[in-house]
């Protein structure tokens, strides 16, 4: 087995990262074209699992076979993933908040589309939550800083990774006998 070090590691997994974290941006930017806000509907964060994940198997599956011949540890997957859901997080939570700064209709935009979307499924908020929840709901909206939507969004593609890493890993791995 060659020797590997943790910079082949990082560099393979920068270099898928800086493509998922691209193609995240233009999913975003498409989202936002077809009239989805890509802040708040749903279906933006299985996309975000599916690319993240693809982009963390092909990552692994470049380590095991350029470098590693076609072994993979469940350590080396866990550390590869890692770094391509840390890295895209940051990335994207950079251009996000550069998008929001740039934008200043964004916030005010977010703000009444979440408003709207609160809006339409009142009577399950209330149902779960009750008429107070709901109202705390709809005052927490107006609250919303540029700051709480680039965290949240890097959180949520830092969590989208940790999830399917583990499974991939899984896949992948194989170690020598």
């Amino acid at each position: 087995m060659e020797n590997f070090t943790a910079v082949s590691m990082f560099k393979i997994s920068i270099k898928y990262a800086l493509f998922c974290a691209l193609f995240l941006v233009v999913l975003f930017f498409l989202s936002g074209y077809v009239g989805a806000n890509p802040l708040i509907d749903l279906t933006h964060l299985f996309f975000d699992v599916i690319i993240i994940g693809v982009f963390i198997f092909f990552t692994q599956k470049d380590f095991k076979t350029s470098e590693n011949d076609g072994y993979l540890h469940f350590w080396q997957g866990m550390t590869l993933g890692f770094f391509v859901y840390t890295v895209v997080g940051v990335i994207f939570a950079g251009f996000l908040a550069m998008y929001l700064w740039l934008d200043p209709g964004a916030l005010p935009a977010y703000k009444e589309s979440a408003t709207a979307f609160l809006s339409e499924k009142r009577d399950i908020y209330v149902e779960q939550f009750g008429e107070e929840g709901f109202q705390i709901q709809l005052d927490g909206i107006e609250l919303v800083t540029a700051t709480d939507l680039w965290v949240s969004s890097a959180v949520k593609k830092i969590i989208a990774g940790f999830f399917v890493t583990p499974v991939i890993s899984i896949i992948l791995r194989k170690k020598p006998k």
